[in-house]
């Protein structure tokens, strides 16, 4: 009965062994189409993966050209609002320094440069040293500066509108005085002309 025991787990054994090795190896027919099947699979992938590349490189090109567009755009812009801001502070000083020459010449009595530099409608008395402004809402006459108040004569603010308005202060600090004298200047025959001065006192 041993023998028989024997010869049974032997051949439970081999048929164990030739189940297990049907299992694994497959007729050659099924190999070569599963790989077949597999190599298809693959080269749909990589033509899959090298459009979506393409499609992607060329959004990439899109936003970068679009960027490099923006930032040359921004560029320029910022380019000529700084161009624009510095001729702005430099016609600003000019004309700042034109107020205290037309101070100066005031305190020195030079007509003929005051003169020079009025705006049409407007004129000088040299009798008695006086501006009359008749180009302006509310005509009036503006008395020169005294060589006194044009040694303690500042700029205060400038205000760029339509015209540009310049607020020059006279402070006397031994007699604790002080006033603004509000200036405008326009631009006339394409240069620029004092076409006001008032007194606030």
């Amino acid at each position: 009965m041993k023998k028989t025991w024997i010869m049974l787990l032997a051949a439970f054994a081999l048929v164990l062994a030739a189940c297990s090795d049907s299992e694994t190896s497959e007729p050659e027919d099924l190999k070569e189409k599963d790989s077949h099947v597999e190599d298809k699979i693959m080269e749909e992938k990589a033509d899959d993966v090298s459009e979506a590349d393409e499609d992607t490189e060329t959004e990439v090109e899109k936003k970068e050209s679009e960027e490099t567009e923006e930032s040359t755009s921004d560029a320029t812009e910022e380019e000529s609002d700084e161009s624009e801001e510095d001729k702005t502070e430099e016609e600003e000083i000019d004309i700042i320094e034109f107020g205290f020459d037309i101070f100066e010449a005031q305190a020195n009595e030079d007509y003929d440069f005051i003169e020079s530099v009025l705006s049409k409608g407007s004129s000088v008395d040299r009798e008695n040293n006086i501006i009359r402004f008749e180009n302006v809402t509310y005509p009036h006459d503006y008395e020169f500066i005294s060589k006194r108040d044009f040694k303690n004569l500042s700029q205060r603010y400038i205000q760029d509108e339509d015209s540009i308005i310049v607020g020059f202060d006279v402070t006397d600090y031994e007699n604790e005085s002080s006033y603004i004298i509000d200036t405008e200047f326009i631009q006339e025959d394409g240069e620029w002309k004092l076409n006001d001065m008032d007194v606030n006192k």
